[in-house]
């Protein structure tokens, strides 16, 4: 496996965990969503352990949303 920082062990682990589901689940609900948390996540991508799809915003003054997976799940 890629050498992982602490902040990337963390989140890749939330994102095993899964909210309804083991493997996958909304960014929000797994971690805080902030620029640091979209850097670690864009980190696991680049190193093929995520994959992620942005959903459009809901309504006005809410942001989009972001669906999060472990790639092992499309392998």
């Amino acid at each position: 496996m890629a050498n992982l920082t602490e902040k990337e062990t963390a989140l890749l682990a939330a994102i095993a965990e899964g909210m309804d589901e083991p493997g996958c689940g909304w960014l929000h609900e797994l971690a805080p969503e902030t620029h640091e948390t979209a850097g670690v996540l864009g980190s696991l991508i680049k190193k093929g352990l995520v994959v992620s799809h942005r959903e459009p915003p809901a309504g006005p003054g809410v942001g989009p949303a972001y669906w999060v997976e472990l790639a092992s799940r499309y392998q």
